[in-house]
């Protein structure tokens, strides 16, 4: 199994209540295909950088879990005939690439601006 992240935007005319359930359930649906769910994220309502279906402003949720192409399909399906789904995208998670902090391998070589001269 491999690790995913899905970030989904909701529709912020709806209430909380019907939000809750939407995320319940695609959770549900990485239970069902045999993957397994490990966090959210809820990043509040936001303003949208354009217009998506005549929305200005969206709920962000980010998701991150493990599973199978099987659980991929599931969501995408349920996600692209949800009415109150503005957009959402899974990608697989990169956590084993080296993080850019770690700036050991690099040299820094610092000049003198009287030695220049």
């Amino acid at each position: 199994m491999r690790d995913y992240e899905t970030v989904v935007i909701w529709s912020a005319s709806i209430p909380e209540a019907d939000i809750e359930k939407a995320h319940d359930r695609v959770v549900e649906i990485i239970a069902e295909a045999g993957g397994s769910y490990s966090a959210t994220e809820k990043w509040s309502r936001r303003l949208l950088a354009y217009p998506i279906k005549k929305q200005t402003e969206g709920i962000y949720h980010f998701l991150r879990w493990q599973g199978d192409k099987p659980a991929i399909e599931a969501i995408d399906k349920h996600l692209r005939i949800h009415d109150n789904c503005l957009r959402f995208i899974t990608l697989r998670s990169e956590d084993h690439m080296p993080a850019m902090e770690d700036q050991s391998s690099v040299e820094t070589v610092e000049t003198n601006e009287e030695d220049e001269e």
